[in-house]
Formats: structure tokens, C-alpha cells, sequence
């Protein structure tokens, strides 16, 4: 019987015959459609495998420093969308792959494929799998968002307020507690930060990179953003919209320094420690 015959034969049968015949792997009407689904489904394992590792030890090697409360948040969820999504990108691969390794050659039309809509358990566990997967991934992401949420309103009342402009091509950073203007960011560990962003001209976005917070800066327009630094050192504060000629440019470094450091840095630019 031809392939073409068997797939004809299919359309007729009841679900529940479809499901008997796909689990009796002795009928030879479902040896190749089995080897086909069952090499596919071992590509799959394998990619996930891959990419659960990735999430596990390559992500956060590649990722910035962790530096602040919510760039923690930001690595903890890549690492945890990884694990959701492994599952689901390595099936899509791994049926890919074993396609392109048995694509027809020739002039002649290619054969029928193997009936996949009617191996029923194949298709109601990625039916049930991927949905379960999705909707694991909303409900993290929201419950992530609101925790992030809650620390910073919960963080605003002891937070240093840092005035932040953006202009063609160039930060500022102005502190009104201390009476202080400059173009570096320095910030105190574990104290609380609340940046007001403004553009005096075009669109920009304020991004440290190392505290994994970014915020558009808008003209005529302040937002918000808080975060708290947790680890001493280095952090570069670069613009994340497209705002001219000289965009790539609009960058300057910062430090996270202990509060002592932070304020004989305030007294050397001629301001007053809170």
C-alpha cells in the first residue's frame, strides 16, 4: 500500500481506531510514520538538553555584571523563560532538522510525509505541553513584574533622587540633595535610587547597563526609575534610542562605591553630604 493509500485509509477512521494503531507498533502501516516521530523526537530531547544548559551556565556568563536588585530579576527570568521555552524550540528543531536530513532529491514529486495529525498522543502531549508552558511563562513574568514593583515603591521613601538629562550627546546627572552636577553616575551601595529622566532635545534612553533598569528620555516629559546597587564597581551608562549623528557616542561611566567612598565624593565636588 502506498503512502498516499495509507493517508486515504486514515481520513476514515475514528479517533479511537487512529489511537489503537498508532500504540500497536507491530501494524506496518506505522513503522516508518513511528521512525519518522520517534528520530524527531530524539533530535527534540537533544536541543532541549542544549538549550536547558545554556540557560543554566552560558546566559549569565554572557549577560552584564549583576549589580542592582533588579538586573538580579532580569538574569533570574532569562534563565527561567530558557527552561520554558527549551522544550518548545527544541521539538521545532528537532523536526526541522530530520527534515532537512531526508529532503527529497530529484526531479521526481516528493513522496507524502507521515501522517503526524493522527498519531493523537504525539499531538495532544505538545497540544497540552506547550500550553502548560505558556502559561507558566505569563504568570512568572507577571509575578516577577509585581514583586519588582513592590520593592521599588516599597524602597522610594530612603531613596537618593538623581535628576538625569539626556542631550545630543551627552548625561548629566544632577543631585539635589547634595547640590551636585557632573556627568559620571556615582551611587551609593545598598541605598536605594530613584532616577528622573528628561531629554532637553530629541528622544534618548537612559540605560545602565549594569544595574539592568532603562527608561526612555522624553522632552517635556520626566519618568521614573528606581533600583538599588548591590555590588561595588564599574557600570556604563550608555543611550538606547537611535538620537542622531553621534548616538553611539552618548556613553559615560559610573561607580558603585560604599556610602563613606560615596560621600567624600560628594564633599570633593564641592557638595554636602544628606
Amino acid at each position: 500500500m502506498s503512502s498516499h493509500d495509507h493517508n486515504d485509509e486514515e481520513s476514515w477512521r475514528t479517533p479511537g481506531e487512529r489511537f489503537t494503531n498508532f500504540l500497536n507498533r507491530k501494524n506496518p502501516h506505522y513503522e516508518h510514520d513511528q521512525k519518522d516521530v520517534g528520530i524527531a523526537f530524539a533530535l527534540g530531547i537533544f536541543y532541549t538538553l542544549v538549550f536547558v544548559a545554556l540557560g543554566a551556565w552560558a546566559y549569565p556568563k554572557w549577560m552584564p555584571t549583576v549589580m542592582s536588585t533588579d538586573m538580579k530579576g532580569i538574569e533570574r527570568l532569562m534563565v527561567v523563560f530558557t527552561y520554558i521555552s527549551a522544550p518548545v524550540c527544541g521539538v521545532v528543531l528537532g523536526v526541522a532538522t530530520y527534515t532537512f536530513m531526508n529532503r527529497h532529491r530529484g526531479d521526481t514529486p516528493p513522496p507524502d510525509g507521515p501522517m503526524i495529525r493522527t498519531h493523537r498522543l504525539t499531538v495532544g502531549l505538545w497540544t497540552g505541553i506547550s500550553t502548560v508552558l505558556a502559561v507558566l511563562a505569563i504568570l512568572y513574568g507577571l509575578i516577577e513584574l509585581n514583586s519588582a514593583n513592590d520593592a521599588a515603591v516599597a524602597d522610594s521613601k530612603n531613596a537618593l533622587v538623581v535628576n538625569v538629562t539626556g542631550s545630543q550627546w551627552v548625561w548629566s546627572f544632577n543631585y539635589p540633595a547634595q547640590g551636585i552636577t557632573t556627568h559620571e553616575l556615582m551611587l551609593p551601595i545598598n541605598q536605594p535610587v530613584q532616577f528622573n529622566v528628561v531629554s532637553t532635545d530629541v528622544n534618548h534612553n537612559f540605560w545602565p547597563v549594569q544595574l539592568g533598569v532603562k527608561t526612555d528620555a522624553n522632552r517635556l516629559a520626566v519618568t521614573h526609575l528606581d533600583t538599588t546597587p548591590t555590588k561595588l564597581g564599574k557600570i556604563d551608562v550608555k543611550c538606547a534610542e537611535l538620537c542622531g549623528l553621534y548616538h553611539a557616542y552618548m556613553e559615560t561611566n559610573g561607580e558603585i562605591m560604599t556610602s563613606a567612598d560615596f560621600n567624600n565624593w560628594v564633599t570633593a565636588q564641592g557638595g554636602h553630604t544628606a
